[in-house]
């Protein structure tokens, strides 16, 4: 099942491709590029994600070589605002090097919309080949063979964009109007309270099933429940961050 990667990529490749559209400058910046990085003790990750005006430049040996120094100094920050006054080198920002880039060398508008951190025992990471989508996965301890089962966790979290990690995880408002549709959906159907109360929690549960990562079926294996999968192993989920 580990090893099943063939099946992630399919999984992964019908998602539908989410832009991001940046109207806080003059240009504006729709291609969005993801990028990780994880320190050598496998202990903190970061998620960032880069956007520039077009596809073609972020493909730009330029642009990527960047992006990569980007994700090398963010393993040393804690937010977005940290990193982009992060000093390089003496008297350069990281600020000021993508300002240095979008005026002199690459002469498009760029810009770090997000910014991603898991610090745990073990962090583990998958980010697409379109490099448009992105996760970390946090873990409380290490395993043998926790680097494959973290990138198959990883890649379930970027396959099916879970809500929250567990059910207390949802906002209250979320499920609020969830059970509202759900309810509104049986208002004109002639059937008894118990069995329209039955239906509303069948529904609530599929969608928690959806929604709450350890509540979600292995997308490699449906017959096999998260939470199950990840408790058979003895781990247990920090946390989780995704980007897209």
């Amino acid at each position: 099942m580990i090893e099943s990667n063939g099946n992630f990529e399919k999984a992964i490749d019908w998602l539908r491709k989410k832009g991001v559209a940046d109207a806080t400058s003059f240009k504006k910046t729709n291609e969005g590029f993801v990028i990780c990085k994880i320190n050598k003790k496998k202990t903190i990750g970061v998620l960032l994600k880069i956007s520039c005006e077009t596809d073609f430049v972020t493909k730009n040996s330029t642009f990527l070589k960047m992006a990569k120094i980007l994700a090398n100094n963010a393993i040393f920050c804690k937010s977005k605002d940290e990193l982009l006054l992060f000093q390089i080198k003496k008297n350069l920002s990281v600020k000021e090097m993508i300002n240095h880039h979008i005026n002199n060398i690459i002469k498009e508008q760029i810009k770090l919309i997000s910014f991603e951190r898991i610090q745990s025992e073990f962090v583990g990471y998958y980010v697409h080949h379109s490099n448009k989508i992105g996760s970390i996965v946090g873990f409380y301890k290490k395993i043998k063979g926790i680097e494959a089962i973290s990138k198959e966790i990883a890649m379930q979290i970027v396959a099916t964009n879970p809500i929250g990690l567990e059910k207390k995880d949802i906002p209250r408002d979320v499920i609020k109007r969830e059970k509202n549709i759900i309810i509104n959906n049986l208002l004109f159907k002639n059937k008894s309270i118990n069995l329209i109360k039955k239906i509303i929690i069948g529904k609530l549960n599929k969608f928690f099933n959806e929604n709450v990562l350890l509540d979600q079926n292995l997308i490699t294996d449906k017959k096999i429940y998260l939470k199950k999968f990840i408790k058979n192993l003895d781990l247990k989920i920090s946390s989780y961050k995704r980007i897209s």
